[in-house]
């Protein structure tokens, strides 16, 4: 029993050798891909994991240094296209233009209208829409929905989804209009 735990101290100063033998030119390599220190120390921590997890299968190479830099490779890809793949919740909502710097209410020649009034203007004007249209204006101002979500949701391209919405609107626009006398929208 005294031998086996002599060959398993053996067996791990041999690999602490092989690891410091790689580890210098591996954290070089790790500084040199990474923008800064701190995502070097993480590259090179999540290289020494994977080596210590895989020293079974990898112990009986004569080389380890072409493993260890496509571990390293391959390690920090995944962690570039992860950074790529999230978004800030900044960057869900559509992009609109300002186009006033006061609000409606304030201008001089704001006039309320009753909210009944309005309402049934409205629900006319989603009548006379295409049933896509009306669903593709319903679902993103009542429900809510990104143009990402509905281009999904409809298999459309997100274009495809804006041009529709602005078609939409655009109609709803002159009907509204006609209605109340509104100025018609730019061209």
């Amino acid at each position: 029993m005294f031998n086996h735990s002599e060959e398993k101290i053996e067996y791990r100063k041999t690999l602490e050798d092989l690891w410091q033998r790689y580890s210098e030119v591996i954290y070089k390599l790790c500084v040199a891909r990474c923008k800064t220190v701190e995502e070097a120390r993480d590259l090179f921590q999540t290289v020494a994991l994977k080596f210590c997890e895989n020293l079974n299968q990898i112990s009986d190479r004569e080389d380890m240094l072409p493993w260890l830099i496509s571990v390293m490779r391959n390690t920090y890809m995944d962690a570039r296209l992860e950074r790529q793949r999230t978004m800030c919740m900044s960057g869900v909502l559509d992009r609109y233009t300002e186009y006033a710097n006061f609000c409606e209410e304030e201008s001089l020649y704001y006039e309320c209208r009753p909210v009944a009034e309005i309402r049934f203007a409205l629900e006319r004007s989603l009548e006379r829409i295409s049933p896509l249209e009306r669903m593709l204006v319903e679902m993103k101002f009542y429900g809510g929905f990104s143009v990402k979500e509905l281009s999904n949701i409809f298999g459309l391209s997100e274009n495809a989804v804006r041009k529709r919405r602005y078609m939409a609107l655009r109609k709803m626009h002159l009907m509204l209009g006609e209605w109340f006398g509104m100025p018609k929208m730019a061209q």
